[in-house]
């Protein structure tokens, strides 16, 4: 034992790396837990949608640097013709975003696009009417498209139903996607771009219930609108895909219902939004936070049977699927939220086990769109010198490389916790009457059958001191063998990656082939492992 404490002592990376390597693994790594990871059936529940490891942006407060000069700035010496910083893009590209959601948020319901078009020099700023400050409009459509296709991401813009009108929607709509010969695509062509750019998705209102909102009204009145906007924007391209408002965390039934009932034949997915809230180094709220996921698939799944019942006399052809266009995890400080909180491993934690939630539920999550993608608690941080990969930007480039294909039915069998109630929102928050926590599993895990026939497994030992010794039960998939793992953990479980520290936390991943289906998870880690025959 004298020889192992040496061993940790002088050479701490080599003796983590022997705990994580085949099992069994000897006793003297740390007190753990044995759990069962068994896939019970080789049927899928479905098949997951690349979408739900999106991102998003918005044109919040200057000094929060989401746009400018974080993406834009025409005088870094990464810019482009159009100011976009290819430093930026790049990583962006690397990072394998699917799809991005612009311009809001609360901001997307004072936007007017006209505003930002054209040569940058004859853009007039304006009054950013929902966060403060000014708008210096560099950073329009023709910038965010034009990011997009360098970003190798998809664009989702959100329309303007607070001070905006139909038609301004329908001329934004045919700028982007209609032909050169029509009145806008003409327009768009002598601003440098002759085709379309064929935008997919549009969505019309933002947070609708909320009274802080430009657009804000009830839902009967809500529903309305979205059916009338929604059967014009259709009418000037009907291959499009329409998001409606849904309540805050799925919480109302009575919203959801009532905006169904107006539009439910008008739109292809209905958007929920869902925030976490740490309280930073509060190490009591531990496992109130770790498991706020597990409520929040709770509140996914209720939402999803509301709308199956309120579109079940529709007949329609496709079913109305989710799309969580904005999710996080709010930092608090002394009760007040600080966007420019870096990501910590903690918040990886709470990261992965909503990916696995949405895994969970496919295909009826189909987009998901984390809040921000730069800089406001955001998977990158960037400064005029560096680009920095928090812990959340590698696993979210992970799961979206490997968690892939067809979700599989997954049962775990090991200790559980009844966890403290979760926060939600902002501090003091408290969810409806009805939720019952229930008893939870230390280790979350999912399955995926990718592909090209391989398998993968994710497994997110959420104990914050012990060791997760897992087994593997495959049933029908008995001749695979590990062949390669990817794992995120740190000692201390706020740690983070900052522009001091950029690579304070990065995951380890090694190539393997390894028959005995076993693994030694750490604790507050994340692993990913890659199974093949």
């Amino acid at each position: 034992m004298k020889r192992v404490v040496m061993l940790f002592r002088l050479f701490p990376s080599v003796a983590m790396a022997l705990c994580l390597t085949l099992i069994p693994v000897p006793a003297w790594c740390s007190s753990s837990f044995n759990t069962t990871v068994t896939l019970t059936s080789a049927s899928p529940i479905g098949d997951i949608s690349p979408l739900i490891y999106g991102q998003y942006l918005e044109h919040v407060q200057a000094d929060e640097e989401t746009i400018y000069p974080s993406l834009w700035d025409n005088q870094h010496r990464s810019a482009n013709p159009m100011g976009i910083r290819l430093d930026v893009t790049s990583n962006v590209a690397a990072l394998k975003v699917p799809v991005v959601r612009w311009p809001g948020g609360c901001f997307a319901d004072v936007y007017h696009w006209e505003d930002a078009i054209g040569p940058q020099h004859n853009r007039v700023p304006q009054i950013n009417r929902h966060w403060g400050g000014t708008e210096p409009n560099q950073f329009g459509t023709d910038e965010f498209l034009h990011w997009c296709h360098l970003s190798s991401t998809t664009p989702y813009i959100n329309v303007n139903l607070g001070t905006g009108t139909i038609p301004e929607a329908v001329r934004w709509l045919e700028y982007c996607n209609g032909a050169k010969d029509t009145p806008q695509g003409a327009r768009r062509s002598s601003n440098g771009r002759d085709e379309p750019w064929d935008v997919k998705y549009w969505g019309i209102g933002n947070e609708t219930w909320g009274h802080w909102e430009a657009g804000h009204s009830d839902a009967d009145t809500y529903g309305t609108s979205l059916s009338v906007w929604a059967k014009a924007m259709r009418r000037q391209d009907p291959t499009i895909k329409i998001l409606g408002v849904g309540s805050e965390e799925g919480n109302d039934r009575a919203w959801d219902s009532a905006v169904l009932s107006k539009a439910g034949q008008d739109i292809d997915l209905l958007t929920v939004h869902m925030y976490g809230v740490s309280t930073v180094y509060a190490g009591s709220e531990y496992e109130a936070f770790v498991f706020t996921p597990d409520y929040l698939e709770n509140r996914l799944r209720r939402m999803i049977e509301t709308v199956d019942q309120a579109t079940s006399s529709l007949n329609r052809a496709t079913p109305i699927n989710l799309s969580i266009d904005e999710w996080n995890i709010r930092h608090f400080y002394d009760g007040k939220q600080n966007r420019k909180s870096p990501r910590t491993l903690q918040d990886s934690i709470f990261i992965g086990s909503f990916f696995n939630a949405m895994i969970r539920l496919s295909p009826r999550v189909h987009m998901a769109n984390h809040v921000f993608l730069v800089n406001g608690n955001a998977t990158l941080l960037v400064n005029k010198d560096l680009v920095v990969w928090t812990p959340a930007a590698y696993l979210f480039k992970q799961y979206a490389e490997w968690m892939q294909g067809a979700a599989l039915p997954v049962l775990v069998e090991g200790p559980t916790v009844e966890p403290p109630v979760p926060i939600t929102a902002a501090p003091g928050r408290k969810p409806p009457a009805d939720f019952v926590n229930g008893q939870r599993n230390w280790l979350d895990a999912t399955a995926a059958m990718r592909k090209d026939g391989r398998l993968t497994i994710s497994l997110i030992n959420k104990h914050p001191e012990n060791e997760a010794a897992v087994s593997l039960v495959l049933d029908s998939f008995r001749k695979m063998k590990i062949e390669n793992s990817w794992t995120l953990h740190h000692e201390d479980i706020y740690a983070k990656n900052d522009f001091q520290k950029p690579y304070n936390i990065t995951p380890v991943s090694t190539e393997l082939t390894q028959s005995e289906l076993k693994w030694l998870c750490p604790p507050h880690s994340i692993t990913l492992l890659l199974l093949g025959n």
